[in-house]
């Protein structure tokens, strides 16, 4: 009797480390993308950016997206803008360079579309993120937008598995040291129209140009000032304020004083000649 209790006791615990193993066999196979994806070696995975509740319409913009390119494979002919034409795409070792330009035909985000979408095939399972910071993002007065909504579908196969969630931002802290502009990346993917908007999470990091240029704004009353990646700061004159004239506009009190000043000229002249006549 001992030794069929034996027997079973022993069956029961092999059959479990049998059972145990069969998701670990599996997760070995798979690549985790964002912590929730799972994918296997050779599928297709495409990752699609949406924006939505601009109140502008954009001019440009220039950002990048990270990857793995160890565990995902694309190409700049796999990185497709909807809306955009002649986007400079620029792939180096996992970061994809995004920058475009064009005032004469702009895009409207009012109501959420496609902003792009890229396809990518798994090389190797394992785990891995796809990121994305923006640098600048414009609309009409060339300056940074600040009402957005981004989100992000993601699909294996054309199946999707995860929709409509807040795209996650590069933790590069090099990258983000180097690369932030005027624009900042929320983590909940929304700008002043978030209702989190007095206090919502940006990734930015300790000494970036972002930092800098908040530093510098405070010395220099009156103006805005926005900051490229090579940390030079310079005047945007489309929304340039003058101290002395806070409203903004053209300070039409100048036409006046000039005005008063002509018609003394005139006068002093007209008195000078009548003099000369006499």
């Amino acid at each position: 009797m001992k030794r069929l209790i034996s027997l079973i006791t022993l069956t029961c615990i092999f059959t479990s480390m049998i059972i145990a193993s069969v998701p670990s066999a599996c997760a070995a196979d798979e690549l985790i993308i964002n912590k929730k994806a799972k994918a296997k070696t050779g599928d297709k995975v495409k990752y699609i950016l949406y924006l939505a509740d601009t109140e502008e319409e954009i001019e440009g913009f220039e950002m990048n997206l990270n990857f793995d390119p160890a565990l995902l494979q694309t190409d700049s002919e796999k990185v497709n803008f909807p809306k955009a034409d002649n986007v400079v795409k620029n792939i180096v070792k996992g970061e994809i360079f995004l920058n475009w330009t064009n005032i004469f035909s702009k895009l409207n985000f009012s109501n959420k579309d496609e902003f792009l979408d890229i396809e990518f095939t798994v090389l190797k399972p394992g785990e891995t993120e796809i990121t994305k910071f923006i640098k600048e993002i414009y609309g009409d007065d060339m300056t940074y937008i600040k009402k957005f909504k981004w989100t992000y579908d993601l699909k294996i196969n054309d199946e999707t598995v995860i929709s409509d969630e807040p795209p996650l931002i590069t933790d590069d802290e090099e990258l983000i040291k180097n690369y932030q502009g005027a624009y900042i990346n929320y983590v909940d993917g929304m700008g002043e129209n978030s209702p989190n908007a007095d206090d919502h999470e940006a990734v930015t990091v300790n000494n970036s140009l972002l930092q800098n240029r908040d530093e510098t704004i405070q010395n220099r009353v009156g103006e805005t000032v926005t900051v490229n990646q090579y940390g030079t700061y310079y005047q945007d004159v489309t929304k340039f304020v003058d101290k002395d004239n806070q409203s903004g506009g053209f300070p039409f009190w100048i036409i006046g004083v000039a005005g008063f000043v002509v018609i003394g000229a005139l006068v002093v002249v007209a008195i000078v000649i009548s003099k000369k006549k006499q």
